[in-house]
């Protein structure tokens, strides 16, 4: 039964999990909804559309691919040496060039693309060629605090000194961009806050550090706990980022609950911004038009 309106605060709160209208939540589907709810509503409730890829996720795609098995590979006891991770790359690459020429501008665009790939593997490489990883792809799923649905995600690596003990781990997840995120991004972001609750449900301790690894510029911002689920990134000028896995369960509670009320009032707006549409699978093949036809451009933004 939808609910039209809220006649309290505690109503808007009340059973989200039941009422949440995806069996599982992901950073993927609330950063979508924060992004832009009209993306959400297309992507993960419509039914018709599987977003295409764009060129940078074609590369992520082919890089975590080679980054996965080469973990899995030293995990195993085995290797997967650079000469041969550069030659699966390779074959995939090039393979998605060939299939899906028009994700790329020109030729020159493309190998922009293939010699930014080539570049990550050989940091990454210098970083982790022979450090035998915990896990890799490692899933998560399950309740992160009461009354929500519960969580899934899958941490591209973890590294530590006992797989049995969390406390010892450090979670990393690869962005393959050519810049580290700003620190804007970082205190809105909760892809790492949202990971370390999952590690907290399941084992009982919050892990060593977090990370986003950026294997293009060859460089690593690492949160590291400073107990009680607080984290604060390594080498940064003040004022240094901090979260706290407590405050941003709270955010995670209060963007579910607006999904809810979205999606029970019939109301996925569009949100317009230059870059995130400019890149929008949706916006590219006229699904959504959030600009004033009668201005030109960006100019309406």
């Amino acid at each position: 039964m939808k609910m039209l309106g809220y006649n309290s605060q505690e109503a808007r709160y009340l059973n989200l999990e039941k009422r949440y209208m995806i069996p599982y939540f992901s950073y993927s589907q609330l950063n979508t909804f924060i992004t832009c709810p009209l993306s959400f509503q297309l992507t993960y409730l419509s039914g018709k559309f599987t977003p295409t890829d764009n060129k940078y996720t074609l590369l992520g795609s082919a890089l975590h691919d080679v980054f996965e098995l080469q973990g899995k590979q030293l995990i195993a006891g085995g290797e997967l040496t650079k000469g041969q991770a550069i030659k699966r790359f390779n074959q995939q690459f090039i393979k998605v060039g060939k299939e899906k020429p028009q994700h790329f501008a020109d030729k020159d665009d493309f190998i922009k693309m293939y010699q930014k790939g080539i570049t990550a593997i050989e940091n990454y490489y210098e970083i982790y060629g022979d450090v035998k990883p915990l896990f890799v792809e490692k899933k998560f799923f399950g309740k992160v605090a009461e009354g929500l649905p519960p969580a899934k995600s899958y941490i591209d690596r973890i590294d530590g000194d006992d797989p049995q003990d969390a406390s010892t781990w450090i979670l990393s997840d690869y962005k393959t961009g050519s810049s580290p995120k700003d620190k804007s991004y970082l205190r809105e972001d909760f892809q790492l806050a949202l990971y370390c609750a999952q590690v907290f449900a399941q084992y009982g301790a919050y892990p060593k550090a977090v990370q986003f690894v950026h294997p293009v510029p060859q460089k690593t911002q690492t949160a590291v706990h400073q107990g009680n689920g607080v984290y604060k990134f390594k080498n940064q000028r003040e004022p240094v980022v901090e979260f706290s896995v407590s405050d941003t369960l709270i955010r995670i509670r209060e963007t579910i609950a607006d999904i809810v009320e979205a999606y029970e009032k019939g109301e996925f707006q569009e949100k317009p911004h230059a870059f995130t549409c400019k890149s929008c699978f949706f916006y590219q093949n006229g699904l959504c038009q959030p600009f004033d036809e009668q201005q030109q451009g960006w100019a309406n933004i």
